[in-house]
This record gives structure tokens, C-alpha cells and sequence, in this order.
């Protein structure tokens, strides 16, 4: 009786404010408005959710409380599907997948969509199907943006995130440098604290960029220049020299940010911040989408053959 049953998905939601007319309007629609969901991968896709679904995933992954009623509402914008296989080799291996698809798909859009509201419905389709909440503990369960106002993935992104997605492959590695600079733009999603973001961010370039260990701060300065030229991403010299003084300074526990302010005025913080974040989050997207381009970052031979270092100006 139990091989009728639907088979059971992971899930997770993305909780947010949906659209206005005039953003649904200018380009900007969710991924998915209806009941057809945007395919993913043979076992991977997004979808907009049954309301009842959607309320019961929520009430699932939220405090129970004490004596305190919940209002249930659905407040998703749309999930992230993955189908349960028939045998996993470890526990909760499809939901790890899961946590990969999003991750990229932060690289073609960041969006806030985190751990929280992480599920495992046990019969995918029925009614009233059990559903398990899923808590990895030792990360930061949500994600947070800066200055980037849609807070979702548009049928243009989505269609960029079908691209990707033979990069889940365990046959199909990225160069380390990549892998290295690509889990450095997730850790810094992760953090609401700017003075990690900074070091997490600025540590990203220098994992695709830096060689050796001598002149670190000039092959910032000076690489970052012309990657910053290819995606026609504007940095003056004092903003690269800000840049990694302020790395230094934070990794080396000298100060906070606040205490900064001779280096670069607090009000300049968060835009110099989100062009090196939008930089690396760039340079990723196009290292994975077009494979040539990302063989510029393979080993040090190859960083220096597209990247060669400019001479070190003389004080």
C-alpha cells in the first residue's frame, strides 16, 4: 500500500515580501507565479507552493511556543524542490544538494532565502502529508543583503541557474581557486557583521589572484584593478588601497571598522563594500558559466599569463 503513496521531497522555502505590480511589471517576476514549476535538473526544481503545503512546512520549522497561538498564513515566495532518492548514502544527502543550488544561485542573484525553513515532506503531494523539520546546526541559518532590494530569482536568473547546475556534479570540480573565492562569497552571505564580510570578501579575490607571498597588498591593488576593468566596475587607487588596509587591519585584530575612519570615513563603508562583494559574486558567475574564462584562474602560471602584474610604482 505504501509503494502508492507519493514519494517524499526535500524542500525549501523562501520566505518574503512579494513583488509590486510595478517591479512584476518592469522585468523583475518571480520565477515561478503559477502552478507550472521552473525545472531545475531531472530530480531539482522550483516551484510555488500549495498554500495548506506551505503553512504546514512553516508551522514544522517555527518554535512551537507555550500557550502562545501561531497565525498561520503562508508567507513563501516560492520553494526549492529536491526528490527524495531511494537510497541516500548519508543522511539528509539530497537536502545537502539542496544547500548547493542555493549557494549558486547566489552567484547569479544573492536572495535571503537561508536554513530556516528547511524540510523533509515525507509523501510530496498528499494532502496531509508528515513533514520534518531539518536544523544543521554550527552555520548561520539565515543570509543577509546589502543594498540589493528584489529579494528573489527572476525566470532570466533562474534560467542562468539551469546553467549551473552540472556543477553538482562530483565528477565536475572547480579549479580550487574558484572553489576557494566561491565559499568565501557564501560565508560573507552568511554574516550580518560588515567587518567579517570585509575580510571574508577581500579574501575571496585574493583567492583567485594572489601569488606567493610577496607584495600581497600591490597584487591586490593591481589585479583586482583589471578584473574590476573587465566588468567595467569602477575602483580609483584609494579605493583598492582602503580596501586591503582595511582587510589587514581587521584580520589582524588591530580594530573594528568604527575605529577605522582615518583609513576610510564610515560613510563609505558599505559602498566600497558591495563593489568588492558585486566583483567577486561577477568574476565566480562568469568562471562557472564560461569554463575558458575560468581557466585564467587554474594555477599560478595561468593568473599571471592573464593577469600579469604591473610594476610596483616607486614612492
Amino acid at each position: 500500500m505504501n509503494d502508492l503513496l507519493p514519494k517524499g521531497c526535500y524542500v525549501m522555502l523562501h520566505i518574503g515580501t512579494e513583488p509590486s505590480h510595478i517591479e512584476e511589471t518592469s522585468g523583475s517576476a518571480l520565477v515561478v507565479t503559477g502552478s507550472n514549476p521552473f525545472v531545475l535538473s531531472d530530480d531539482i526544481w522550483i516551484e510555488r507552493l500549495d498554500e495548506q503545503l506551505a503553512e504546514h512546512i512553516q508551522e514544522a520549522c517555527e518554535p512551537p511556543h507555550y500557550k502562545i497561538d501561531s497565525v498561520k498564513q503562508d508567507r513563501h515566495l516560492y520553494a526549492f524542490v529536491r526528490r527524495v532518492s531511494d537510497v541516500e548514502k548519508s543522511n539528509y544527502e539530497g537536502m545537502v544538494e539542496l544547500f548547493a543550488v542555493i549557494a549558486l544561485s547566489r552567484l547569479i542573484h544573492p536572495t535571503s532565502i537561508g536554513d530556516r525553513y528547511c524540510a523533509k515532506v515525507f509523501h510530496f503531494g498528499l494532502k496531509d502529508s508528515a513533514i520534518q523539520a531539518i536544523q544543521f546546526r554550527g552555520m548561520s541559518p539565515d543570509v543577509f543583503l546589502g543594498n540589493n532590494h528584489r529579494d528573489w530569482l527572476s525566470l532570466e536568473d533562474a534560467e542562468h541557474l539551469r546553467r549551473l547546475m552540472p556543477w553538482l556534479s562530483k565528477d565536475k570540480r572547480m579549479h580550487d581557486r574558484v572553489q576557494r573565492a566561491y565559499w568565501n562569497h557564501e560565508y560573507a552571505m552568511r554574516s550580518c557583521y560588515l567587518d567579517a564580510r570585509w575580510i571574508l570578501v577581500v579574501s575571496g579575490l585574493e583567492a583567485l589572484i594572489s601569488i606567493g607571498e610577496k607584495n600581497l597588498s600591490w597584487q591586490f591593488r593591481d589585479r583586482v584593478r583589471q578584473l574590476a576593468a573587465e566588468f567595467q566596475i569602477g575602483f580609483t587607487d584609494d579605493d583598492l588601497r582602503a580596501s586591503y588596509k582595511l582587510r589587514s587591519k581587521l584580520v589582524h585584530a588591530e580594530s573594528f571598522l568604527f575605529g577605522l575612519e582615518t583609513i576610510l570615513p564610515k560613510s563609505q563603508h558599505n559602498d566600497l563594500y558591495q563593489k568588492l562583494e558585486a566583483l567577486l559574486r561577477m568574476t565566480l558567475r562568469r568562471c562557472l558559466l564560461e569554463e575558458n574564462f575560468g581557466s585564467f584562474f587554474s594555477d599560478d602560471a595561468a593568473v599571471e599569463a592573464r593577469w600579469p602584474l604591473n610594476p610596483k610604482p616607486k614612492k
